[in-house]
């Protein structure tokens, strides 16, 4: 009994990419955007474009209000990684309160722990400016042009936001 091969990623990634990159700047839905791809097909299609064919078409791909579109369109890049940007903050908070929050205090001097920590941590911290913008692209980019204001307060020892044990 003969066995079907499955379908390689690129070639799922170029009929999927082919497709909406005719459809333009208004992008396609999903159910248009699939083709004749399977569900799993179109994520590892998805998946192969955004590793490769984006670098070597200069373009984005990227989904907006529920289209994917092959665009260099900067408002449609900003919304789309501000998007995605929100679901990694996301993410890492429940990856640290559902395998990090919770562990006897020895396990925080093991050096694996400490690290992943310390990872979480950076992730809060790079996303700080974003969160506290509501994850606006141009709100957070106008607070980080203006001056910092003076604090009156020398050297306080406080947790920030980021720190183990506030989320």
């Amino acid at each position: 009994m003969p066995t079907q091969r499955r379908q390689a990623a690129h070639d799922s990634g170029e009929d999927i990419w082919d497709r909406v990159a005719k459809a333009g700047e208004d992008g396609l839905p999903r159910e248009d955007a699939i083709g004749r791809n399977t569900p799993a097909q179109f994520e590892r299609g998805k998946a192969w474009i955004r590793d490769h064919q984006c670098a070597n078409k200069k373009k984005g791909f990227v989904l907006v209000h529920g289209r994917y579109t092959a665009t260099n369109n900067v408002d449609m890049c900003k919304l789309y990684a501000s998007s995605r940007l929100t679901s990694l903050e996301k993410q890492a908070a429940r990856i640290y309160k559902c395998s990090l929050a919770n562990l006897p205090k020895e396990a925080q001097s093991d050096l694996t722990v400490m690290l992943l920590l310390k990872t979480c941590n950076d992730i809060f911290a790079a996303l700080k400016f974003l969160k506290d913008a509501g994850f606006s692209p141009q709100a957070a980019a106008e607070a980080a042009q203006e001056k910092p204001k003076a604090s009156t307060v020398v050297g306080r020892d406080r947790k920030t936001p980021g720190t183990p044990g506030r989320r």
